[in-house]
């Protein structure tokens, strides 16, 4: 009996002691590098954002996954020199404050929308993101559609079709190693996974191991160093949307479609099939039809979308284009 007592009060000094430790690590985060905009009170918690330039319509850079707002800060540097422009982290990424998981794409858009109007951001917006945050400004259109001028997409991920086969290129770490068996993994993980960071088992773990690289658009090797501290420290680690990502696919389906409002789908296109897709039937096919069959339909969610291939990566300068020529579609409506 005496041992299960020294046992019991091992165990819960052990947890206090990591709960604490875990508290001390997000402040040094914090501090490691030093805040690049201003944090907004959206109620209880509050996001970072950062803006610059002047005019309307204002553009507003989203990000998705492990991401912080600040891969976006070159392109936004060029935007704002023709109109207001923002990035901003998603709960628990950068400098904002976590959440309450799990985390849907409908909790994202709500977010964003609390944050420009916490931060006094004039509508209307032009919002532009890549992958899933595509589908966040889907999501967003669909609850205020009011607020949404216009829309840039980029390598944008298409989810209208549940049930097309994925290749395990494009597949996620649980897919590629549980199979079928991911999302009963995923589930489980995401109710274990927020008390071990709690305890901080999750920072613990972060010691052996580097932050993931972080896409980015015109960063710099010193700034891609500090984007992937951002995007991937024990902190961000609780803000994925994963744990709720099937919610989160019929959310955007059900979103419907962005109207007249100005579009630019841009989209990757391959020089000619990578030695993997020579090899691989089911990822052949795959990027067949991202550039066949889902950009063309993302670019058809607007009676006013365009699609334009790129010939390799998507550049920055082209991003930067395809905003200007939104924001000047925007204007030229509003001015008759």
């Amino acid at each position: 009996m005496k041992t299960l007592k020294v046992l019991s009060a091992g165990i819960v000094v052990l947890i206090l002691s990591g709960i604490i430790c875990e508290r001390m690590g997000e402040r040094q985060d914090r501090r490691r590098y030093p805040q690049i905009g201003r944090s907004v009170n959206i109620g209880g918690r509050a996001l970072n954002v950062f803006c610059s330039g002047e005019g309307g319509p204002s553009v507003i850079f989203d990000t998705y996954g492990h991401m912080s707002g600040y891969s976006w800060s070159a392109v936004q540097r060029e935007v704002s020199k023709f109109t207001r422009a923002c990035w901003y982290d998603r709960a628990a990424y950068g400098w904002s404050d976590s959440a309450p998981m799990p985390r849907t794409f409908q909790s994202v858009a709500s977010d964003l929308h609390a944050l420009l109007n916490a931060a006094a951001v004039p509508e209307p917006y032009v919002l532009v993101g890549g992958g899933d945050a595509a589908s966040h400004i889907r999501v967003y259109h669909g609850m205020y559609p009011g607020e949404v001028a216009g829309v840039v997409m980029v390598n944008a991920n298409g989810v209208d079709d549940p049930h097309a086969e994925i290749p395990d290129s494009e597949k996620g770490v649980l897919a590629r190693r549980f199979g079928s068996f991911a999302p009963h993994v995923r589930r489980a993980a995401c109710v274990i996974y927020p008390i071990f960071a709690q305890v901080g088992a999750v920072r613990l773990a972060s010691i052996f191991q580097n932050p993931r690289r972080t896409d980015s658009l015109g960063l710099r090797a010193e700034q891609e160093t500090e984007l992937d501290f951002l995007s991937d420290n024990p902190t961000a680690k609780q803000g994925s949307e994963l744990c709720a990502r099937e919610e989160s696919m019929q959310q955007v389906r059900a979103a419907g479609n962005l109207g007249n409002v100005p579009l630019v789908v841009l989209a990757s296109e391959p020089d000619s099939p990578s030695a993997a897709s020579a090899r691989d039937p089911v990822e052949a096919a795959w990027n067949r039809n991202q550039i066949e069959q889902v950009q063309p339909g993302l670019a058809r969610l607007s009676l006013r979308g365009h699609l334009v291939l790129a010939k390799g990566a998507v550049a920055p300068a082209a991003v930067v284009d395809a905003v200007r020529n939104v924001v000047t579609e925007v204007r030229g409506e509003r001015q008759k």
